[in-house]
């Protein structure tokens, strides 16, 4: 797909170095995941996690495609109401919620409370405008066998989940509709097993007929590379491997009650859907040696393809673009920071040359949208067709875009 003329007619555009999204195999890859999903439980819908990469353009073609907004602060909830979601179609997370996400509450938006101090406050709220009727979810804190506490959500075991819905029945007009969880660094099928289990478990305890929905978060693997695949050391699920451990499970706890009353079905997937989508071209500007290291110097920084970088080497494709190429046993690609640690992948093993490109896979996820205005702007962002038709989705950033906040 990236030959030398498609990578300098892209950046001769739109500029050195460019993000790529692979508008075709998203959307292909967006509909195998739904439909594992749905095909076990029809009652099931994605809410994308806009914080992984709230790109309008990505949000938009979610959007299009039925999904649901998943957001983390008001920023993104404007993005989303900018894109001409309602906000009953925007669940709002997290442990901070602005002044926005108070509007999103009193529209009748799906809101998470995530501690008690949080819920206080709607309760006032809703018992301040008694002509209204108002609805919230709760985010739990749930042990599924991580290995670490997480610090999010109304604690199960402590007291703090019964108090929220004593609370909330001393309110007539609050009702709570629905539950959460979100547990980080689980990927696997038995923690996700457990997920299910639990939240089942309290959604049975706390409702006497099934809630409107249960919303069980994010965190699966992607389909990628096998060679990133393979640094995991563990097996990768797919997702009919998720399907059958949440879906099947939720089909057969519900399988006695009407399709319209069984629950909705929310997963919030982010880097599942996007990662692997999304593409990055740098340019390498000069090979040093250095008391017998090498280092392939680059027009761009680790910044730009996000913190997988620190922790596996991501799927590489050289393609060249200058001569004489060099014979690098070991050599680390380093960005133009002023970092000892701006690396980008480590060990490279082969030829390349200044002039070349490299085309780095999977940093769809926390890159372009966490890359800091540090030293440099930030490039440009193409959706790229497989015909090879292409169109800006993010214009790179200028001198302006960064300092026009700031007082000269």
């Amino acid at each position: 797909m990236y030959d030398l003329n498609t990578i300098k007619r892209l950046t001769n555009d739109y500029g050195s170095p460019l993000y790529v999204f692979r508008v075709d195999d998203f959307i292909e890859n967006y509909r195998i995941f739904e439909e594992s999903f749905k095909s076990r439980y029809p009652k099931y819908k994605i809410a994308y996690s806009y914080k992984t990469n709230y790109t309008p353009e990505i949000c938009r073609i979610i959007k299009d495609m039925g999904g649901y907004a998943e957001v983390v602060s008001d920023m993104e909830l404007m993005a989303a109401v900018r894109l001409g979601y309602e906000n009953d179609r925007i669940i709002y997370n997290g442990p901070y919620k602005g002044r926005k996400g108070i509007e999103h509450f009193m529209k009748g938006g799906i809101l998470h409370v995530d501690h008690l101090h949080e819920l206080t406050k709607l309760c006032d709220l809703a018992e301040n405008n008694p002509h209204m009727q108002f609805t919230i979810g709760f985010r739990l804190n749930i042990d599924i066998g991580q290995n670490f506490i997480s610090r999010f959500g109304l604690d199960v075991e402590n007291g703090d989940l019964q108090k929220a819905f004593d609370m909330v029945s001393e309110v007539g007009n609050l009702h709570v509709i629905g539950l959460h969880c979100h547990i980080g660094q689980s990927r696997t099928i038995e923690a996700w097993k457990n997920r299910v289990r639990i939240m089942l478990a309290y959604a049975d305890r706390y409702f006497e007929k099934p809630p409107r929905y249960i919303d069980l978060g994010s965190g699966m693997f992607a389909r990628m590379n096998p060679a990133l695949a393979e640094q995991f050391g563990e097996h990768i699920p797919s997702f009919e491997d998720y399907a059958d451990a949440v879906a099947k499970a939720f089909h057969e706890h519900y399988k006695a009650f009407p399709m319209e009353d069984k629950p909705l079905l929310f997963t919030e997937p982010g880097t599942t859907l996007i990662n692997s989508y999304v593409d990055f071209i740098g340019k390498a500007e000069c090979i040093k040696r250095i008391k017998g290291r090498e280092f392939v110097v680059f027009n761009c920084s680790k910044d730009n393809i996000g913190d997988i970088c620190r922790i596996k080497n991501l799927p590489i494709t050289v393609v060249p673009g200058g001569e004489p190429e060099c014979e690098c046993k070991e050599a680390d690609f380093v960005g133009y920071t002023c970092l000892e640690h701006d690396v980008m992948y480590k060990g490279f093993q082969g030829r390349i040359a200044p002039e070349d490109y490299v085309v780095f896979e999977n940093v769809g996820g926390y890159s372009n949208v966490s890359k800091p205005p540090f030293i440099s702007e930030n490039c440009a962002m193409v959706a790229l067709k497989r015909d090879g038709e292409a169109r800006v989705m993010k214009y790179r950033e200028k001198f302006d875009d960064i300092f026009r906040t700031y007082v000269f």
